[in-house]
């Protein structure tokens, strides 16, 4: 590499440094946006590694899960918890990514989701998408899909109606809210198949249970396994 090359490069990491996702301080390398701090304090849950968790456990009775693990805690006053209504809500969606890079290698070196066929987001209602004009589920599947060799697929399932967020309702709201919400469009593309449904947070599972409902009811033969950002704490505890 050339003085004049060494020069501009080092100009440009002066100009558009890497912040820290987390903590927004300079970095100069790091693991999907992460600096090395944040890294050693990320309030990670482990449950990829096992194959009953407290994540399938949540599931039990519900619907039928394969597989289902989170990355971490979703805590009150966590930066973690800031990083994610970032992505969210304030249109930083390559948090998302990132994160879902980091999960995706923490799944693939687990073994457990290797006969993962395809990776599909839980879809937003298409007035929604209109108005934020990104759906960062879909971000976390790409980043996911990624880590683990295998493709997404972000327009296999729909919402059928333009349903009220769920963080604004109870916790029996949510169920009645998201009751036949979902529909697939190629049924024959699932028939057979091992999908990883993805989304950014799991709280009571309703919206994550009626997408697996909708699967099921068309490729009863296919397995569904469940993978989330983030988890609340109270998940141990139900």
């Amino acid at each position: 590499m050339s003085m004049l090359s060494n020069i501009l490069n080092g100009i440009g990491s002066l100009i558009f440094a890497e912040e820290c996702i987390i903590c927004h301080e300079p970095i100069a390398s790091s693991l999907h946006g992460v600096c090395t701090k944040c890294r050693y304090q990320i309030p990670t849950t482990q449950y990829w590694l096992y194959e009953e968790n407290p994540v399938t456990e949540h599931f039990d009775g519900l619907v039928p899960i394969y597989r289902a693990s989170s990355f971490i805690f979703y805590s009150t006053h966590s930066p973690w918890r800031n990083a994610i209504h970032n992505f969210k809500y304030h249109n930083a969606w390559r948090i998302a990514y990132n994160m879902a890079r980091w999960y995706g290698r923490e799944l693939k070196s687990s073994g457990l989701y290797d006969d993962v066929d395809i990776v599909v987001p839980i879809p937003l209602h298409y007035k929604k998408l209109l108005k934020r004009s990104y759906n960062q589920s879909t971000y976390i599947a790409e980043g996911i899909a990624r880590e683990l060799g295998i493709d997404y697929n972000s327009h296999l399932l729909y919402r059928r109606r333009n349903n009220p967020p769920q963080a604004r309702n109870k916790a029996s709201q949510r169920w009645q809210n998201v009751e036949e919400l979902f529909a697939v469009r190629n049924a024959k593309r699932l028939q057979g198949k091992h999908i990883l449904i993805v989304d950014d947070v799991l709280t009571t599972g309703a919206t994550i249970c009626s997408c697996v409902e909708a699967i099921l009811r068309v490729a009863p033969d296919c397995r569904v396994s469940v993978a989330t950002l983030a988890v609340t704490r109270s998940i141990e505890r139900d």
